[in-house]
């Protein structure tokens, strides 16, 4: 008998749901006709009391998802990613900046992705992969996996701070991804009614209440612990400098160029600006990192991105702020010291 994964059968065609459910108007937003409109969602993302609408749709050939996030009639996010037949998100501001963060479910009967997103420079990136817990009040003091269909709501309080369990060694025997930058999969809890009662953990660690950020910071280098940072966080620790023609018509005169200084010491890092012109600086926070970059974001600000890119010595940032205070796109070469 052969087997196969679900994964494999991604390019059967999908249904076209919008002949399935109540699309009001979809017309008006001009989504492409090549697509097959799935669902249409009234939301509130950034605290205000107008809803945004989320349109989310798919090609014939099952290839992708498309999410286009609308304010006002006006597309303001568009996403794709892979399909997946399990795609369920919960937007839940997670850091008190009233801009909710996205906490998706995603893949296959085979194996589920659950991981926490943060809207950074127009794109949706990566914050926290981990491993769902539910709580079912029918079930008292007994910890359940948590199916995607299973889930009503994410357990925070006011503090904005998640239950959590961690240092946890957990095997999963599911199809799923282990991030490089991240330890471990942290066990974070869940509302809902369970639909597979057998389904239990039997064994973990006390849960406690940690702010998304503190989560992060534990699962990547151990509470803080610089000698235990994760590899992919540690090569990216140092100062980046660099030098940039801040005036294109004094080339010859020193006070013509622009200093830039990038100081990144393990979860956060300094921004700093020096020119004729300005001074800027700006206390940064770590959003995600790979080999070969790391995307960074204003502290205060998370849609003001900062990324560093390496190729072999050379190192290129580029920034949504510096191309802002300068009046133009561009990228600059910096040396770490």
């Amino acid at each position: 008998m052969l087997g196969f994964s679900c994964k494999e059968n991604r390019n059967l065609t999908v249904k076209n749901a919008a002949a399935d459910i109540n699309v009001k108007n979809e017309n008006k937003y001009n989504i492409p006709s090549d697509l097959k409109i799935q669902s249409q969602e009234e939301v509130n993302i950034d605290g205000d009391p107008e809803k945004e609408m989320i349109i989310t749709a798919s090609d014939s050939a099952a290839t992708n998802t498309h999410e286009f996030w609308f304010k006002n009639d006006k597309l303001i996010y568009q996403f794709t990613y892979p399909w997946a037949s399990i795609n369920k998100k919960w937007l839940v501001d997670l850091d008190n900046d009233d801009k909710k963060e996205i906490v998706r479910a995603q893949g296959y009967e085979d194996g589920v992705d659950y991981a926490i997103y943060d809207i950074v420079d127009n794109q949706q990136k990566p914050v926290l992969y981990f491993n769902p817990v539910l709580q079912d009040s029918r079930f008292p003091g007994v910890y359940l996996w948590a199916y995607p269909n299973d889930i009503t709501e994410l357990i925070i309080n006011p503090q904005k701070e998640l239950q959590v369990s961690l240092d946890n060694n957990y095997q999963r025997d599911d199809e799923h991804t282990v991030p490089d930058n991240q330890k471990e999969l942290p066990f974070i809890f869940f509302k809902g009614q369970t639909k597979q009662p057998d389904m239990r953990i039997s064994k973990m660690n006390q849960p406690q209440s940690m702010t998304l950020a503190g989560i992060v910071n534990s699962v990547r280098n151990n509470g803080g612990t610089l000698a235990k940072t994760a590899q992919s966080d540690k090569q990216w620790i140092g100062n980046y400098t660099g030098r940039f023609l801040r005036m294109k018509e004094e080339s010859g005169d020193p006070r013509g160029w622009g200093q830039i200084s990038v100081k990144i010491d393990g979860s956060s890092a300094k921004f700093q600006l020096n020119s004729y012109v300005e001074n800027l600086k700006k206390d940064l926070i770590v959003i995600n990192t790979t080999p070969d970059e790391i995307t960074l974001a204003e502290k205060d600000n998370k849609n003001s991105a900062f990324t560093i890119s390496k190729n072999k010595s050379k190192y290129v940032l580029k920034s949504s702020l510096i191309d802002k205070t300068v009046g133009e796109t561009s990228s600059y070469e910096l040396e770490k010291k």
